[in-house]
């Protein structure tokens, strides 16, 4: 199949977004994940469609970039960071607490709230054992491509 490249950006302003998911291990061995996305008031990236693929994608609003051969070009201008923990219905209260603390990294020992909401910093948070595990890109919106010549 024969594909070409297209510069993808969204539509509208805040729309780009990069979801990072770090993960670490409870005492009991169990795996947790804690996704970080934080919007983008532009961003673009270089991406391989076939003729297909573009019909398809033109018709998204909601597009995960990293489905794609795709590489980020560009993005700035972060706006909005939102954190939580992924599937955290699938944790015991104890387990919550225990996540807490791991994301606790500015001293306060409230426990566990579905309204917290945790600050990042990845220098803490890599001390506290978390791994960065992936990093996804995606656009919240319509795409404009522009085809590189």
């Amino acid at each position: 199949m024969t594909t070409k490249e297209y510069i993808i950006s969204a539509k509208h302003k805040k729309a780009t977004y990069q979801t990072e998911k770090w993960t670490n291990k409870l005492e009991s061995g169990k795996k947790v994940i804690f996704l970080v996305t934080t919007f983008f008031r532009w961003g673009n990236f270089t991406i391989e469609l076939t003729e297909k693929e573009k019909e398809d994608i033109l018709k998204k609003e909601d597009i995960v970039l990293n489905d794609y051969n795709v590489s980020c070009d560009e993005i700035w201008d972060s706006c909005d960071i939102y954190t939580e923990i992924q599937d955290k219905d699938k944790y015991t209260k104890e387990e919550l607490n225990e996540i807490h603390e791991l994301l606790n990294i500015d001293g306060n020992d409230d426990g566990y709230s579905s309204d917290t909401q945790y600050d990042f910093d990845p220098e803490l948070f890599e001390n506290n054992d978390w791994d960065l595990d992936d990093t996804i890109y995606g656009i919240s919106c319509e795409c404009d491509l522009e085809p590189i010549s």
